[in-house]
């Protein structure tokens, strides 16, 4: 490559190269591998004094504290009462022990022993004594062994107290004992310098040591662990001791406190003034804790160490997946603005106040300042021949090789334009983000190519390189730039939303480009498909600095809010859904780290080293993660039902080893139980489902989904929220269900479930409902058969108003027929013999007469018709009347006295035409039979009308009879009976030979 002799720079580069390649720090950082994060009283730890720590098979975290005992499962803490369990005045814990079968072990602070388990606890108080617990220790037989400060050590087996014999038994009369078991069940003691184990009940003495305070531990390899004043010692199952070393404590009189071998065979020792220590094969190094105090120590399954301190609070110590590093490590500037490897594997910084810095496995070194060496550095990038590249401010670009640096450039072609962003692509060329005016620029074989932005573009402020090896570039506006080829295209992205200001562009091997926006989240182009990501997504921020992707499926991101991943599989699949879903996993407090920014950078911004580890600036410290120490195969917590409330009140509860609660008015279901089943009542308001999955790694990234089947359609995201509500449920049975993901975002096929029975009210009960549809099927069915009959009542009375209408035109045709025709008939026949007869003008005027008579006979014959079939007669009164004056008329010209007897004031009542037709022919027929039978010279006609009938007497003077003859007037008398039975009425006869005749005749007329 030709370089310009003019612009040369000639900066010292062997010694600078020297300096570079030299160690600056042991380690090359400022942190150490081990780091404590602390939960203290602001964090909801009751007492920031722990004096016992445990961890029991459910995955619970038990803190013993001066006051309580503490549950804790990562996120929050749970205060309970000793009162629960062990009766006062023993109210604080002094030292804690997992037990055998899941038990937890806890010394008293008055000297009481407590044995909890689940679903029942022992509490040891009689025959032991009261003076302050100082150890605890279970053999293998479940002996528990108890160490007083008074030197007394007891024995607890099948519920009983005993003392380990006198106390000139063990060595150092009231000198405080050590206690603990090793791996094949043994009890060892530690005394007055005399160090042994228990031996068919006696202590054996095994090795002397100097008099002073000591602590035991259970050794992995057989054999146990002593620390005597801060000297610590291994001894073997046969009791030979190995000197390991003395503690580097700062005080003199500094002990031992707590001790304790973790799974990878290292030791752990808690001081009394000096802190926490941790011994390997490499030797002591001091750990940083909250408190120098150190009271217990304890690990859990996932292999965080775990201090109780008495003032600092619960310190968690666990190894560094992500470190820091600053200017403490060897940087001239905390914040890095651009950073690469070149071919040797060195990494090369450019800080942001223009220094350039690089770093070996032995840390970092600043290049020196020389008068010759420019301090504007903007950005850094190493092409694959072992060329180093640096843009400046003012300078141009320069480079390095074979130890050299130099300018490069035509001042024509490059001048003082500032470079923002370079790239060395695949193929071995630059690409470089100038200023003023703004352009794409591409090196190659030694010659400048401008590739001119459109205006107003802004500042490039990122350039990436695709699987096919187009060449992408960004602005501050957010315009979106492809170089392919020769051929320099703006990509529209975003056309129907206000342009978005481009941070930084990644590049992965399938093809994707990936856009960090300012304020607009991660957007993601792959084959001419463009999808976006924001924090109602999941995404933890929408302020986008860096990008990078791990080899290990996942794409990490640096944000103004601080260091966060997202796993690519799930962004794949969420780029195509309807309703995209990701899961963002954060690292802050819980990895150590302070509160961190991204740092608005240049391209390159972002590394992936060649031994796999992720180096992005932050604007406090350069943040290196290495994913090989993050436990990608951790799996899933188990998930845990807490409680369960039903309108506020405790139906169900979780306790572990603790004791059930107190029995109030309603039993409180133990969740603990398998295969449980919560029965509701019908009337409850509001369901809470609160459950937990104990973690301890990253608690805050693990997240819930939960489902009550039977209401729920699918699996509800909760997110880090642990609680479910739901308001009052239909009778019924349910299934709730809920599982927790890993920290790596896995979730298991399985967790938590609870059945849930609502009971329903006595009208949702199969017998109510059953009885209900009986009666309303009966009600329907007599609606039905009422509305039939009434149909059928009202057809039968239309059938019978029918008939009735056929029986008067019958009756009316038959007296039309029988009294009108048959006069008719008479006058016909007579007008034609009074015809043949006009030659004797004597019987022609009889016969003329007897026509006259005939004739007037058909008119009345045809009046009585008239009346009985015109309505307006239908009442009592027109019946009277009319019946009166028929009789007058009738009787006076038969030459007979007639006497009326008949109601002055007749009632308004009505007669239907039936009734009054047949009662006046009853009284017709009577008064015909008087005429024509009974020889009287009187007749008395009586009405009488009550509240429900008419009665209508008839009276003669005449002859009477003794009985009816067999002859017309018997059939006259039968059928003047039959017409009123036929309507509802009676008709009665009275006679005796010579005191005449009674006809009564009755008929119902109620009043209305």
């Amino acid at each position: 490559m030709p370089n310009s002799s003019a612009g040369r720079y000639q900066s010292g580069a062997l010694a600078g190269l020297i300096l570079c390649l030299a160690p600056v720090l042991a380690g090359g950082a400022t942190n150490s591998l081990w780091f404590a994060h602390p939960w203290q009283s602001d964090d909801g730890l009751p007492n920031n004094t722990v004096s016992g720590v445990a961890q029991t098979p459910d995955g619970y975290l038990w803190l013993g504290t001066p006051s309580s005992l503490v549950r804790f499962d990562g996120v929050r803490f749970e205060d309970f009462s000793p009162t629960n369990f062990i009766a006062p005045p023993n109210r604080g814990t002094i030292a804690m022990l997992r037990g055998g079968n899941g038990s937890l072990l806890l010394a008293m602070d008055r000297g009481g022993v407590v044995r909890l388990r689940p679903g029942a606890s022992q509490a040891f108080t009689t025959g032991l004594p009261s003076s302050i617990p100082n150890g605890l220790a279970e053999d293998g037989e479940g002996t528990l062994w108890v160490a007083y400060r008074g030197g007394a050590v007891y024995r607890l087996k099948d519920g009983e107290a005993n003392p380990c014999g006198s106390q000139t038994s063990l060595p150092g009369g009231s000198d405080i004992c050590a206690l603990c078991s090793d791996s094949q069940g043994r009890i060892w003691f530690a005394k007055a310098g005399q160090c042994g184990v228990v031996r068919d009940g006696a202590f054996v003495t095994l090795h002397s040591y100097a008099p002073q305070p000591a602590r035991l531990a259970a050794s992995r390899a057989g054999g146990v662990w002593l620390c005597a004043g801060s000297r610590l010692f291994q001894i073997d199952a046969e009791g030979t001791f190995r000197d390991c070393g003395e503690l580097k404590a700062e005080r003199a009189n500094t002990a031992a406190s707590a001790l304790l071998e973790d799974h990878e065979g290292a030791v752990w020792i808690g001081t009394s003034f000096d802190g926490l220590f941790r011994h390997d094969d490499s030797g002591f190094e001091s750990i940083e804790t909250t408190h120098q105090e150190i009271l217990s120590l304890a690990e859990d399954r996932e292999a965080n160490l775990w201090v109780g301190t008495a003032g600092g609070g619960l310190n968690r110590v666990r190894r560094r997946a992500v470190a820091l590093e600053g200017v403490g490590a060897g940087l001239p500037f905390a914040a890095v603005q651009s950073i690469c490897q070149d071919a040797s594997g060195v990494i090369w910084a450019a800080t942001q106040d223009g220094a350039i810095a690089c770093r070996t496995h032995e840390g970092w070194a600043a290049m020196p300042e020389t008068e010759h060496w420019p301090d504007d550095a903007t950005c850094i990038a190493a092409d694959a021949k072992g060329a180093l590249w640096i843009g400046t401010r003012q300078h141009g670009l320069l480079c390095r090789r074979e130890g050299k640096f130099v300018s490069w450039g035509d001042p024509a072609q490059l001048g003082s334009r500032t470079l923002h962003t370079l790239l060395a692509s695949r193929a071995g060329e630059l690409w470089l983000g100038v200023d003023s005016p703004r352009a794409i620029q591409r090196l190659r074989d030694g010659r400048l190519t401008d590739f001119p932005v459109p205006p107003d573009s802004r500042v490039i402020r990122a350039m990436a390189e695709d699987g096919a090896g187009n060449i992408w570039a960004g602005t501050a506006k957010g315009v979106l730039l492809r170089v392919t080829g020769d051929k320099l295209e703006q990509v529209s992205l975003r056309p129907e939303k206000e342009p978005a200001s481009i941070r930084t562009l990644y590049g992965t091997p399938d093809g994707a480009l990936w856009i960090g926006y300012a304020g607009w989240g991660l957007g993601r182009l792959k084959d001419g498909h463009y999808a976006e990501f924001h924090s109602e997504h999941g995404l933890f921020d929408d302020y986008i600095s860096h990008i990078v992707a791990d080899g290990h499926g996942w794409l990490w991101l640096g944000a103004n809010r601080g260091l966060f991943k997202v796993r690519l599989q799930d962004l794949e699949e969420a780029a195509h859904s309807r309703d995209p879903r990701i899961r963002s996993i954060h690292y802050g407090r819980g990895e150590g780290l302070p509160s961190l920014q991204a740092v608005f950078g240049s391209s390159p911004d972002v590394l992936r080293s060649a031994d796999g580890r992720l180096w992005m600036p932050m604007r406090t410290a350069l943040v290196v993660v290495d994913p090989r120490r993050l436990g990608r195969n951790a799996p899933a917590p188990e998930v845990l039902l807490e409680r369960v409330a039903v309108d506020d009140r405790t139906a169900a509860w979780y306790g572990g080893v603790l004791p059930p609660p107190g029995r109030p008015s309603a039993p409180v279901l133990d969740l603990a139980v398998t295969n449980a089943e919560l029965h509701l009542p019908p009337g409850h308001r509001r369901l809470e489902f609160q459950f937990s999955a104990p973690t301890f790694a990253t608690p805050e990234n693990v997240q819930f989904r939960y489902q009550l089947e039977g209401y729920d359609d699918g699996w509800v995201e909760a997110g880090t929220q642990r609680l479910a509500r739901y308001p009052r449920l239909s009778p019924g049975p349910y299934v709730f269900r809920v599982i927790a993901s890993s920290t790596e975002g896995v979730w298991p096929p399985t967790g938590a479930r609870l059945s849930v029975v609502v009971a329903p009210f006595s009208w949702q009960t199969w017998w109510f409902r059953s009885a209900a549809l009986a009666g309303f099927t009966l009600i329907i069915v007599a609606i039905v058969r009422y509305i039939f009959f009434r149909r059928l009542h009202r057809r039968l009375l239309l059938l019978e108003a029918q008939a009735a209408l056929h029986k008067e035109r019958a009756r009316i045709a038959k007296d039309i027929h029988d009294d009108l025709g048959a006069n008719l008939t008479q006058i016909a026949l007579l007008g034609e013999l009074a015809r043949q007869d006009q030659a004797e003008p004597g019987k022609a005027a009889a016969r003329m007469e007897t026509i006259s008579g005939t004739a007037r006979q058909a008119i009345k014959a045809l009046d009585e018709i008239v009346w009985a079939v015109n309505p307006r007669n239908d009442t009592l009164a027109h019946l009277i009347d009319y019946a009166g004056q028929f009789a007058l008329d009738y009787l006076r010209l038969a030459g007979i006295r007639c006497r009326l007897d008949l109601p002055e004031q007749t009632p308004a009542r009505e007669l239907s035409t039936d009734v009054r037709h047949n009662l006046f022919l009853v009284i017709k027929e009577s008064l015909h039979n008087i005429v024509k039978h009974a020889r009287a010279t009187e007749v008395w006609l009586r009405a009488t009308v009550t509240d429900q009938a008419l009665e209508i007497r008839i009276e003669d003077n005449g002859q009477g009879f003794d009985k009816a003859p067999e002859d017309a007037l018997s059939d006259g008398l039968r059928n003047m009976r039959q017409r009123l039975v036929d309507v509802g009425g009676d008709c009665r006869v009275e006679s005796r030979p010579g005191a005449g005749t009674k006809v009564i005749a009755w008929v119902p007329c109620p009043k209305p």
